[in-house]
């Protein structure tokens, strides 16, 4: 049968716009593919190498602030508003200092703990000291006491271990072993070992967690960088030399003291805190 002009022309508009379709279609489902391909690779990139750490750049000091303590400065601690300090070195003398966020002194609180570390919990708000001894304990501040609440959590007496900023992990280092904890069972979940460290004692059992990084005593004045799981990164040199089981990380900054190392009559320590990111 002949067709009108009219009729083959209206054939030929239909033909070129189902040709069009099929490209936008063949052009649409490239694409999703392309994106899903995309996808893939960006997860499979975090499941092998992990989220970027981020850089670490030189220390620069951004606050010091003096401590008053007896005997010696262990560990600071930042709870979003206020710095809590640790003394140790006698159980009878004990200082838990608190600070404002620019340094400036608010209360000392007496617990009754010689203490090796002190820890601020995002997830219960509480604060925990890890004393001269293996267990770990919640800090009353309002009746100035310290309930124990975990036993044998850590390895050694003698040592300043870490938590990680989100509270879910406890970090000990003890001889060049790190050693993964849960904060709230105090159950052992991995260990690894790092590569360096300063072999002098309590420089060798002292660590320091961000969210990104371990940090571990390279020499009195030298801090190594490692990422979480033990790789090493860098080395940091500090200014000043710090005491041994100081070595702390908290509200952003690396920190460490400069040792009052007093008596019962007390004495000035100082904590300075680093810009390291």
């Amino acid at each position: 049968m002949l067709l009108k002009k009219e009729d083959r022309s209206q054939r030929t508009e239909d033909r070129v716009e189902i040709m069009a379709l099929g490209l936008k279609g063949s052009l649409m489902k490239t694409f999703i593919k392309f994106l899903l391909l995309a996808s893939v690779a960006v997860i499979f990139i975090q499941a092998t190498c992990g989220v970027p750490s981020g850089r670490v750049k030189k220390p620069a000091q951004v606050i010091k602030f003096t401590d008053n303590v007896y005997y010696h400065n262990m560990s600071i601690t930042y709870d979003g508003e206020h710095y809590y300090t640790i003394n140790g070195g006698n159980e009878g003398y004990c200082s838990l200092n608190e600070y404002n966020k620019k340094g400036k002194f608010i209360y000392s609180y007496d617990v009754e703990i010689d203490g090796r570390a002190i820890f601020y919990n995002p997830n219960d708000g509480s604060l925990y000291v890890k004393d001269y001894g293996t267990d770990l304990y919640v800090v009353d501040l309002e009746n100035e006491y310290a309930d124990f609440i975990l036993d044998y959590v850590f390895e050694e007496d003698n040592n300043s271990p870490a938590a990680s900023p989100d509270g879910k992990y406890l970090f000990e280092l003890v001889n060049g072993l790190v050693t993964v904890i849960d904060f709230e069972s105090g159950t052992e979940l991995r260990s690894f070992r790092i590569s360096d460290y300063h072999d002098e004692f309590g420089y060798n059992s002292s660590i320091a967690v961000s969210d990104r990084h371990l940090f571990a005593w390279a020499d009195e004045d030298e801090i190594l960088v490692y990422d979480l799981n033990g790789k090493f990164i860098k080395k940091l040199h500090l200014p000043r030399s710090g005491y041994k089981f100081s070595l702390s990380f908290c509200n952003g900054l690396l920190w460490i003291a400069e040792d009052a190392d007093a008596d019962t009559e007390g004495g000035d320590g100082y904590w300075y805190g680093y810009d390291i990111y």
